[in-house]
């Protein structure tokens, strides 16, 4: 197995380690609970969705949660919009984590993979980065990684602003139409199954010749 991919589920493990402490915890707004949300003044409660989609990087957040009660709060446009500027803003937190990360990814990994992952990020990353916007830790670990490579910020939060889109409307609209917020459960496979459509569309565009990082 290539240093690249056994940096990167190191990643994965190592945040899955930090989500699983934190829930051991029981902090009431990183459950699946939202009705906090429902109790605040309209104003603070824009605030709190902000910024919980904002600390899903480094938290155990239900960001599906918080979208679909940000749809229930605010309905479906105004909704969609909180989501979006808040999962942009976590991505770019992923993304600035990666760039202060460099040298660490060097080090790790080495010149050559950190090279051939940058070949990678260059000409898949803008899919890598869509497909994994709704699957949770896979979001964040793809975004720190694609600063660590050196994607182009314009292909990563152009790719993350096209993979955000249709998961933040979604479950704005589930929320301004539904007020039970665990319905989102439902609405989460559906998202789950648009991303294994972008998926099997990326690979019929790019085909099999995959410049895959070693």
């Amino acid at each position: 197995m290539s240093r690249f991919w056994i940096f990167t589920i190191a990643l994965v493990l190592a945040m899955l380690l930090l989500f699983a402490l934190l829930q051991a915890f029981q902090v009431p707004f990183l459950q699946d609970d939202t009705r906090f949300m429902f109790e605040m003044e309209k104003g603070f409660a824009a605030l709190a969705g902000l910024g919980l989609l904002l600390v899903d990087v480094v938290a155990p957040v239900p960001s599906s949660v918080i979208m679909t009660a940000n749809g229930a709060l605010f309905g479906a446009v105004p909704g969609t919009l909180l989501s979006l500027a808040g999962g942009m803003g976590a991505a770019a937190v992923a993304y600035w984590i990666g760039m202060g990360g460099e040298r660490a990814g060097r080090r790790w990994m080495g010149e050559s993979a950190l090279t051939r992952a940058h070949a990678f990020f260059l000409r898949h990353g803008m899919l890598a980065v869509i497909v994994s916007r709704p699957v949770p830790i896979l979001a964040e670990a793809v975004g720190i990684i694609a600063g660590m490579a050196g994607m182009p910020r314009g292909r990563f939060f152009g790719g993350a602003l096209a993979g955000l889109v249709p998961i933040a409307v979604v479950y704005a609209v589930a929320g301004a139409y539904s007020r039970d917020v665990n319905s989102g459960l439902y609405v989460f496979v559906g998202v789950m199954a648009l991303a294994g459509a972008f998926w099997m569309l990326g690979r019929r565009t790019t085909g099999p010749d995959h410049a895959t990082p070693r």
